[in-house]
């Protein structure tokens, strides 16, 4: 293993840490190699994915915390959780248009039942109107404000009634705030805070339970945006809180790894919010239909995808962004001891996994 010697005396550059290491070998390889005598580190680089992990809860948790499931070895990664999606039923927030509504009528159209939640009474004969004669009976719209916690508990229980078991959970419910964080008074700032943000740990806080319990195969998708990623000028308030709902779902897909609950943040980029232009085959090319977007979600879910992406011409930008920050890590290196102290904080168990997940090719990124 190279080191760079300082003044301060014997540091490790973190490119050298890092280099040379299996990413499946997971934080017990990373571990190995800071204390491994030099003659042993070729050993330790090669650590099988299974290798064990340091002793303690997973992923950094605190000692007290619960695990929940049997957490997978180092570097293998949550097989998909919900892949057979006839006869199961779905609930989705801002459920009765747009991005939402896309969703249901994907869902639909693959055999699943269909839960809309709406809050405007006026919008959901029109999307009612949007699914097929066959559909009706596996659809219903169901009147719940994402803030409200002791709704969430009445619309688990109305759902259950109906349908009976809940496999999947869409937190697409949100207020596109486009406004200065600089500009913005509090009431701005606070309804935006408890729609894209709380309004997410309201809905998984209320539902987890219910599917650790059932234990079929669940899934939980939270509707973020590349505003999520890529900052917007003018749009401060709406960026920060889809930040937070890609830090929601990412730690969720570590805490809920070992468990019959798969995870996924959906990044879309734009889309038309017109079902009915959907429905006559007249979006405009500059958006992408609606119901292509649930088909996507939906593809996502089934492949347990922890990231379902939508338009790749982002992806220049994304990776300047990316680029960015890499390029401000300072140069001068890091000593062994530091490094030891925050080895469950180096990175996340859920990254090399899921790259490995997508290099393998897919015929298609619609289909269920």
């Amino acid at each position: 293993m190279k080191r760079r010697q300082q003044n301060s005396g014997s540091r490790l550059d973190r490119r050298d840490f890092l280099g040379g290491i299996a990413v499946s070998a997971g934080a017990a390889s990373l571990l190995a190699q800071v204390v491994a005598p030099a003659g042993k580190a070729a050993a330790a680089e090669a650590a099988p994915a299974s290798a064990p992990r340091p002793p303690g809860p997973p992923a950094g948790g605190r000692p007290g915390d619960r695990v929940l499931g049997t957490v997978p070895p180092a570097g293998q990664r949550q097989q998909p959780q919900l892949t057979d999606l006839k006869g199961k039923t779905v609930y989705i927030t801002g459920g009765n248009t747009g991005i939402g509504l896309g969703i249901g009528r994907a869902a639909a159209n693959a055999g699943m039942n269909v839960v809309m939640g709406y809050i405007q009474d006026n919008q959901v004969e029109p999307a009612l109107k949007l699914y097929k004669p066959e559909q009706k009976n596996r659809v219903i719209a169901i009147r719940h404000d994402v803030t409200d916690r002791d709704g969430w508990v009445k619309t688990l229980a109305e759902i259950n009634a109906r349908f009976g078991n809940l496999h999947l959970l869409v937190n697409n419910a949100g207020i596109k705030t486009l406004r200065q964080i600089s500009q913005v008074d509090a009431g701005g700032w606070d309804a935006a805070v408890a729609v894209n943000i709380t309004g997410i740990w309201n809905g998984c806080s209320a539902v987890i339970p219910h599917m650790l319990a059932h234990k079929e195969g669940s899934h939980i998708v939270t509707t973020s945006s590349m505003g999520g990623i890529l900052p917007g000028v003018n749009a401060g308030v709406y960026t920060a809180t889809k930040f937070g709902s890609f830090g929601i779902m990412e730690a969720m897909r570590v805490e809920l790894a070992g468990t019959n609950i798969g995870t996924s943040v959906f990044s879309p980029g734009g889309v038309s919010t017109d079902n009915i232009l959907s429905e006559a085959g007249k979006i405009p090319a500059a958006s992408m239909d609606p119901l292509e977007a649930g088909e996507r979600v939906l593809n996502g879910v089934v492949n347990n995808d922890l990231f379902i992406l939508t338009h790749p011409e982002f992806k220049p930008g994304m990776k300047e962004r990316f680029d960015a920050i890499l390029a401000s890590e300072p140069q001068d290196g890091f000593p062994e001891a530091r490094a030891r102290g925050e080895l469950r904080v180096l990175t996340s168990p859920a990254y090399a996994p899921e790259i490995a997940h997508r290099s393998q090719p897919r015929k298609s990124y619609r289909t269920t």
